[in-house]
């Protein structure tokens, strides 16, 4: 595979595509509308924007060390991913081959009326009753059937084509600059009837369209660029190339435009009243002078000629890359392969591009169709600026670029892209974001096993470290309390492990934060229980089980976000009762989930053994968030149920409303259920009660120490003797608060 160097592979592909129709069909009517003044302004925006993407494509391509091909999807995919990258990449290589067809009808279009003033073809067009539309339809055909025979025959022959087209081209933009100059060496008439004043027209004759509509008409100018960076494959050293080629053919080209605006601004008016409801192009306007209409004629020509030739290099290696990376259903692999065997050339996807093109020249009217690939276009150049800002706010170490681009020019480039979709069309911009977002969400499930990539990662780092410094500043209380749990369970338990993460999601995904500890023992297997994804795997040698949880749950961690809450094993190699001391002297709420028998049909509830503010506040808010998760996992509706049996001698009346104040203060939905005094035993008591509910809430017996240590006494026997009493129950979670929480606060 022959490569290309800064000139031939990026800046004459550029400068083609820049250079292209609007410059000879549509600037002489807007300059002449709008004015000189008024028109430069447009000019300078326009290019801004496109200064701002060379500058992003800069900082992306000088960071890596190799990008290889399909343009700005390469760009794209290296700093976004593959999932967000493909979608780029998929509707960058539509938007490329539609855009062929586009530039075929261009070229259709003067060459048919030239075509029209000789008898043959006007004798043929009269014989078959060819409307003028068929007309361009079948030069246009011709020209993309031209096209693909020059992408199959290879790169080299297209860029040796466009080295000719180069020059014509160059001679035909000079034609024009030298035109007020030529004018009158050639004697032509003055006074009302001549083709330009003295003076420039400065504020035009007035333009429906405003400034903005006559922006967007003329936005599409320079928006080539992507050219020449889509040959990024094919370029010896494409970290300097693309660069550099991009900006020498956005600086060369905003001269011309500022020239080429001059000389239009020049006009007389006159020459730009429209006939026949057409406007005028610089062929018509110059149709009086000698020899420069037929080199305008060639300069359209090959301008839109060349453009249709670039895409077919472009196109193809977008579609390549894509197959190559596996980013493509399996079945469209065969778009990385060439016809012959070891062949480089992507000339079966060149196949499909033509076959996307032929039906986009036969369409009828394409209008609507080349506003939606504009628009694409857009997008593509919006997403590689966001790409290029998100790379320099993320501070990730590793993005180094040579370029000296800041992120305020990228953030610009990506603001002013969105405000020309805006401008074109807002419904089909959304229409184009809503598709692109479709393909996202389906190459990350089953490309990327909904895993971002990229830059995503620094991001979010870079938010979270800001966020994490705010933090320390503000205190936690009950108002803004959520569980940060750190759960803590056996390797070689998996059901009850299991059961013990369900029960921490359920409290910890409603707007909380689970870090899950699996304590692998010494010499057992670490396959027996698979460790969750984010999980961390904890190898214990001997028996030091408490020791290890204990020293993680003392262990530093970024933005002082600590555990709160721990949910611990109810195993026998764990000393519940030395390690639930230390947790508790350390501050933090512990919980055991105890595993039981659901019923067939449990009731829509949980029940909350409410036993003194200290762990029963606690469990009142534990249950809400509990609810609130199940709710929005798409479960039952649950209802809280607080139960209070009555200590003997106590005040029903005052004990129900108490609860009720409680329950209302805190705003939980549920009921009060107030149980008198027996000579049962609170186990059987639940047993009895709390039979058909789905989940029970206990608090575990203990009370500070007294003297000023502050040191909290567990009931020992409550986990030697009572915890087996409850074999038989409804899950259970036991709850010790580390201190009381204001509910009502």
């Amino acid at each position: 595979m022959k490569l290309f160097g800064t000139f031939s592979g990026v800046f004459v592909p550029s400068y083609e595509a820049i250079l292209g129709a609007v410059l000879f069909l549509i600037l002489p009517m807007l300059t002449g509308a709008m004015g000189f003044r008024n028109m430069m302004l447009i000019v300078l925006l326009a290019n801004t924007a496109t200064i701002a993407t060379a500058f992003s494509i800069s900082d992306c391509t000088t960071n890596l060390h190799r990008i290889g091909p399909g343009g700005m999807y390469a760009v794209a995919k290296r700093s976004l991913g593959l999932a967000f990258g493909g979608s780029i990449g998929i509707q960058l290589f539509i938007a490329q081959a539609a855009s062929i067809g586009f530039y075929s009808i261009g070229f259709a279009d003067p060459l048919q009326k030239f075509l029209s003033q000789l008898p043959l073809f006007a004798g043929l067009v009269e014989q078959f009753g060819f409307s003028v539309l068929v007309q361009k339809q079948f030069i246009g055909t011709l020209i993309a059937t031209t096209a693909f025979i020059a992408g199959l025959v290879g790169a080299d022959f297209i860029v040796k084509i466009q080295m000719v087209i180069f020059i014509i081209l160059s001679v035909s933009i000079g034609s024009i600059l030298v035109s007020p100059l030529l004018v009158p060496l050639l004697g032509l008439p003055g006074g009302e009837g001549a083709l330009f004043m003295k003076a420039p027209n400065m504020v035009g004759t007035g333009f429906s369209l405003g400034f903005w509509g006559a922006f967007a008409a003329f936005f599409p100018a320079v928006t080539g660029i992507d050219a020449g960076v889509g040959m990024s494959g094919n370029l010896k050293d494409p970290r300097k190339s693309l660069g550099k080629g991009t900006f020498t053919a956005i600086g060369i080209t905003f001269l011309i435009y500022i020239g080429i605006t001059y000389v239009f601004s020049l006009l007389n008016p006159s020459q730009l009243v429209e006939v026949d409801g057409q406007v005028p192009t610089a062929i018509d306007i110059f149709s009086g002078v000698p020899v420069i209409p037929w080199i305008l004629l060639a300069g359209i020509l090959f301008a839109t000629g060349s453009s249709a030739l670039s895409y077919f290099m472009t196109a193809p290696r977008t579609a390549q890359a894509l197959a190559r990376d596996n980013t493509l259903p399996r079945v469209l692999s065969f778009l990385g392969k060439d016809f012959r065997k070891g062949g480089t050339e992507p000339r079966w996807a060149t196949v499909v591009t033509f076959l996307i093109v032929v039906p986009v020249i036969w369409a009828g009217d394409v209008t609507f169709a080349s506003l939606i690939v504009g628009i694409s276009f857009l997008v593509v150049y919006g997403w590689v600026n966001l790409a290029a800002f998100l790379e320099r706010i993320s501070g990730n170490p590793s993005f180094r670029p040579t370029g000296k681009g800041h992120w305020s020019i990228s953030f610009y480039g990506f603001i002013i892209t969105m405000v020309v979709i805006s401008m074109f069309n807002p419904l089909v911009g959304i229409i184009v974001f809503t598709s692109q977002i479709v393909i996202f969400l389906l190459l990350l499930k089953y490309k990327s096993h909904n895993r971002l990539e990229g830059v995503w990662w620094g991001v979010l780092f870079s938010l979270i470290t800001h966020a994490f410094k705010g933090m320390r500043t503000i205190i936690q209380g009950t108002k803004n309390w959520r569980p940060i749990m750190g759960v803590f369970v056996f390797g070689d338990r998996e059901t009850e492990s299991q059961k013990a993460l369900e029960i921490a999601d359920r409290i910890s995904s409603y707007k909380g934060i689970t870090m899950v500890n699996v304590i692998k023992p010494e010499k057992k297997d670490a396959e027996a229980f698979p460790v969750p994804e984010s999980a961390s795997l904890i190898e214990v040698e001997g028996d030091h089980f408490d020791a290890a949880v204990s020293s993680i749950i003392q262990s530093a961690v970024p933005g002082g976000l600590s555990m709160n809450t721990v949910l611990l094993p109810i195993d026998p190699r764990v000393d519940l009762t030395d390690l639930i001391e230390k947790i508790i002297s350390l501050g933090r709420n512990v919980l055991l989930y105890k595993d039981g028998d659901v019923p067939e049909q449990p009731k829509a509830q949980i029940d909350v053994w409410w036993k003194g503010e200290v762990n029963g506040n606690l469990m009142a808010l534990l249950s809400y968030i509990i609810v609130q998760s199940d709710r929005e996992a798409g479960g039952p509706d649950r209802k809280i149920r607080m139960i209070r049996r009555l200590a003997k001698d106590e005040d029903p009346i005052r004990a129900r409303k108490e609860m009720e104040i409680l329950m209302t203060g805190a705003r939980l939905r549920g009921e009060v259920v107030i149980l008198p005094d027996d000579k049962r035993s609170i186990q059987d008591t639940i047993l009895e009660i709390s039979s058909e509910t789905s989940l029970i809430l206990i608090g575990m017996p203990g009370k500070p120490a007294p003297g000023i240590a502050k040191i909290f006494s567990l009931d020992r026997l409550f986990f030697s003797r009572e915890l087996g009493k409850y074999k038989n129950s409804p899950p259970i979670l036991f709850v010790k608060a580390a201190r009381t929480m204001d509910l009502i606060e």
